[in-house]
């Protein structure tokens, strides 16, 4: 049996037996990290203690060089209250972990505005995988918009989850309450704190094949026009 630490942002999983069981299909299975969707419940991750810490994950403690999974994409998975079942072993919840969240920057940028629109919209869903490049770079600029108190991006965002995959419309939605990965939650804090960057820049470029550089953008971007927003009110009032 594989002990598990549950984020509190996990799907709720306690779907009994018969049909909600058998309706979790298998997503994705990756050395470190394996997804499953319910048409319900959304989607839960598993991940080794070598894989991305996402903040929706149940964490395993050991490395991906001893698991199993036993599953492909497309397979049914059985999920209890607190169980996974996989085909040669059992996944169990026994604790939580708190996941990595972003901290308000402070009234001076509350009610201003992050990104366009027509930004968001043209970048939802787009490119290929579970986690498509332009949700990496809305995910970024999710945090900024948490960060500044600003809810108008995140609104707009709840509305287009539809038009991407499940996983990484799950992992937008913790983005809007101003969950990411740590790396990416140390970068972005950093970054609108105006504090040294460089060696936290590496660590998030290194994420993914492009998920990195995606979620570098959408924070950097986001941080920019909040910049020239709060400038120009400034300049307004004086």
């Amino acid at each position: 049996m594989l002990l598990a630490a549950r984020s509190p942002l996990a799907p709720s999983c306690g779907v009994g037996s018969g049909r909600g069981e058998k309706s979790w299909r298998v997503l994705g299975a990756f050395p470190t990290a394996l997804y499953a969707g319910h048409p319900e419940h959304g989607v839960l991750a598993v991940v080794t203690s070598d894989g991305l810490a996402l903040p929706t994950a149940w964490r395993l403690p050991v490395a991906s060089s001893q698991v199993r999974w036993g599953v492909g994409a497309g397979d049914p998975l059985q999920v209890g209250v607190s169980e996974i079942r996989l085909p040669h072993n059992t996944i169990r919840a026994v604790r939580t972990w708190r996941p990595a969240r972003v901290h308000p920057c402070g009234a001076r940028a509350r009610g201003s505005g992050v990104m366009r629109d027509d930004w968001i919209e043209d970048r939802i869903g787009r490119g290929p995988g579970l986690t498509p490049e332009g949700d990496d770079e809305i995910c970024g600029a999710l945090l900024v918009a948490y960060a500044a108190g600003d809810p108008h991006l995140s609104d707009v965002a709840h509305g287009l989850l539809h038009r991407t995959t499940a996983l990484s419309a799950s992992l937008v939605a913790a983005a809007i309450d101003g969950y990411a990965v740590p790396e990416l939650v140390t970068y972005a804090d950093a970054a609108l704190r105006g504090r040294p960057t460089n060696g936290l820049r590496a660590q998030v470029s290194h994420i993914g094949h492009t998920s990195g550089s995606a979620l570098l953008r959408g924070v950097d971007h986001a941080i920019a026009n909040l910049t020239i927003a709060n400038l120009t009110k400034e300049r307004l009032s004086a």
